[in-house]
């Protein structure tokens, strides 16, 4: 990996490459791999776009592209990247650790990787940096589809407090292969800067996306939403 001192389709989804996700088999997501870190972006996050002006340091470079050299780039090298071009510069975003979130810049545009496995992280907060960070909290069965079924908002701003705590607690393990029929919950955390994180919740083993445990109440306050 290169650095400069000092220096983010769905469940059956749109990020990661050649893991396990579903039953199914592998399916190929927008992920770039730093330090161990794998960072995936959705293709239609309802949160604003960033700008270059959300950009901080240089953090890495991008060294193999599976778009590129699927024979000498695979999931897991570091550096690597599923469809970002080799020589793609990635940067801090403003206000966020690098561990949780990169900016790469594509011509007009800039794309948000953001965390969805680290193997260091022991807690929910050492994965996802929300703390302080969530002004708001959608949440719906199932996956988003396009002109399907609209999310439902956290009201309740001691709710969103509740959900946010949960997760920052709740202890990260690998990762589990999860079936295409096991029920789920979308939620999307809205962001104090406009951005969003969405991730998909599997009931029946009480995980977030990313291999974060929560307990039994995390459901318990999404059901009282999505029942009404």
């Amino acid at each position: 990996m290169t650095r400069r001192p000092p220096r983010r389709a769905l469940v059956a989804l749109a990020a990661l490459a050649l893991v396990t996700l579903g039953a199914g088999g592998s399916t190929t997501l927008d992920f770039v791999t730093f330090d161990g870190i794998d960072y995936i972006r959705w293709l239609d996050e309802p949160g604003r776009s960033l700008t270059r002006e959300d950009l901080g340091i240089e953090f890495g470079t991008v060294e193999c592209s599976l778009t590129e050299d699927v024979r000498n780039c695979s999931y897991g090298m570091d550096a690597a990247a599923a469809f970002l071009p080799t020589g793609t510069r990635l940067y801090a975003v403003r206000g966020h650790a690098t561990s949780f979130r990169l900016g790469a810049p594509i011509r007009d545009h800039v794309l948000l990787y953001q965390a969805w496995r680290n193997p260091r992280a022991k807690l929910g907060g050492d994965l996802y940096g929300l703390a302080g960070k969530v002004r708001a909290i959608d949440v719906q069965r199932g996956e988003p589809i396009p002109g399907g079924v609209s999310p439902t908002s956290v009201s309740e701003a001691g709710d969103v407090d509740a959900l946010v705590d949960m997760v920052l607690r709740g202890s990260v393990r690998r990762p589990q292969p999860h079936a295409v029929a096991e029920p789920r919950y979308w939620i999307t955390f809205w962001l104090s800067d406009g951005t969003t994180l969405g991730r998909a919740y599997f009931a029946e083993t009480s995980e977030l996306m990313g291999g974060l445990t929560v307990p039994p109440e995390f459901r318990s306050v999404l059901e009282r939403y999505v029942a009404k």
